[in-house]
Order: C-alpha cells, then sequence, then structure tokens
C-alpha cells in the first residue's frame, strides 16, 4: 500500500466509519427519545370539593404545564410545575365543588393525554348532613311500612302496587312517581 491516495481515502472512509459509531453511541447513552418525555402512571389523588393531586413520572426531567378544564375540548385553565423532576406532584385548587374536570400534561410543544382523551376526575360534592339513626330500645317494635294514599274525592291513580304505577308511568318507583302516578291519571277540573 504505497499508493498514497489510496491511503487517504482508505483513512477517510475509516474516520466516517468511527464518527458515525461514536454519534449512534452518545445518542444511545445521552440522548432522549420521546417515551422518556412520556408521562407515565399518571393519578389523581386527595380529591376534595376545591382540590385534587395529580402525580405523574418521566424517564428524563422535564418541567410539565397542566392544562385543564371543565370541558374536554376547552382546557382554559393552566398550571405550571415549578421545577425539573422525572418524579412529578402538583396541587390543582380553587376548584368548584361537585365538577367534572379534565387536563393532559404539556411538556415543551407536545400535549400528552389518556390516549386521545384527557384524563379526567369529579371533585366531591358539598358535605350533606346526616340525621342521627335513632338507636332502638329494647321491647319496640319497628313501624310497618305504610302504603300512602291522598284522598282527592275523585277516582285518579289509587294504586299502592309499585309493579302497577311501572306498568302505568313506564319506569321505577317511588314516591314522587306515586305522586306522579297521582297528577297523570287524575282528572283536572
Amino acid at each position: 500500500m504505497n499508493n498514497p491516495v489510496l491511503t487517504k481515502i482508505l483513512a477517510i472512509i475509516i474516520g466516517l466509519i468511527i464518527f458515525v459509531i461514536l454519534v449512534f453511541a452518545a445518542f444511545k447513552i445521552f440522548g432522549t427519545r420521546a417515551a422518556d418525555l412520556e408521562p407515565a402512571d399518571v393519578v389523581v389523588s386527595n380529591i376534595e370539593k376545591n382540590s385534587a393531586q395529580l402525580s405523574w413520572v418521566t424517564g428524563v426531567e422535564t418541567q410539565a404545564v397542566i392544562e385543564y378544564g371543565t370541558s374536554p375540548t376547552a382546557l382554559n385553565f393552566f398550571a405550571p410545575e415549578a421545577t425539573k423532576g422525572k418524579t412529578h406532584s402538583l396541587d390543582l385548587t380553587l376548584l368548584s365543588p361537585s365538577t367534572t374536570y379534565y387536563f393532559d400534561v404539556r411538556i415543551g410543544d407536545k400535549k400528552y393525554d389518556n390516549g386521545g382523551v384527557p384524563w379526567t376526575f369529579t371533585t366531591k360534592g358539598a358535605e350533606k348532613s346526616v340525621m342521627p339513626t335513632p338507636s332502638p330500645t329494647t321491647g319496640t317494635q319497628p313501624t310497618p311500612i305504610q302504603t300512602l294514599h291522598i284522598p282527592d274525592g275523585t277516582e285518579g291513580c289509587t294504586e299502592t302496587d309499585c309493579a302497577k304505577i311501572k306498568e302505568k308511568l313506564g319506569k321505577g318507583c317511588s314516591t314522587q312517581d306515586y305522586f306522579k302516578c297521582l297528577r297523570k291519571l287524575t282528572p283536572t277540573p
């Protein structure tokens, strides 16, 4: 191999091959794949009437913005993370009670959602007052179930059988249904 032109060409080819191998190895070791940015294990926890906590993990350190709202097509509110990390936790506050919220995670210019639809959660409702249950005393009998009959002087709905009320109304039977039955079948003057 005393030909200097052939030696130069061979050196250039070997140099290019080593360069390509080093670039490929650098991307393999230090590069960020799209899957590393994608949020995984998205969990909504500590749901209260005015707040909820969102958490997720990523394969690399990222800093995200939660985009959320009360409609899946209008995520108009934003909650940014304060710092970068691989483990993420963000509190959403000032939420409305008994409201369904939708959200996605934006990292850089890319939005991530739950397979094409936003993630969702519903806040708790306002506290309901609970009536204390009287404790039974010994020797008392339970109150029998009573039927409601409202005498109105007409031959309206006098059914007290739930199956017959269902038959007339075409749905379930409750006290409200009974009154609907009365109104539906009682002639109005």
